[in-house]
């Protein structure tokens, strides 16, 4: 029978961090299943939208699935850090790509020098 290995602290941290890896899956997977209506703190275009989305779920399923390994007492397997190797760059770029997006619409619009004086 699998047992959880450490003490209160470490398992109520262990826990907490599952449940926030799978509320960031969760989070993400709005993203990826609705790129025309993503969760409020992220807009672009749907293609960045999908690779932020897809980023999202990588890094919350890696971090669930790393803490349930940490607190039954196993050493996190390979997949987890390849996973984490793979959706930071993609959440990295994603966000680089829609701030340039965003920047070039204010930009069009004229509305980039709001709030400056004249």
């Amino acid at each position: 029978m699998i047992s959880i290995q450490t003490d209160a602290s470490d398992t109520a941290g262990g826990v907490f961090m599952a449940v926030a890896g799978l509320g960031c899956a969760c989070f993400g997977g709005l993203a990826v299943l609705r790129p025309g209506s993503p969760p409020k703190p992220f807009e672009g275009p749907a293609w960045v939208v999908r690779a932020w989305g897809f980023g999202y779920v990588l890094l919350g399923l890696g971090t669930a699935a790393r803490m349930g390994l940490m607190l039954v007492g196993k050493e996190p397997a390979r997949l987890t850090a390849v996973t984490h190797l793979v959706a930071t760059p993609l959440l990295i770029c994603s966000i680089t790509a829609a701030y340039v997006v965003r920047r070039r619409r204010r930009r069009l619009a004229g509305t980039a020098a709001v709030g400056r004086h004249k």
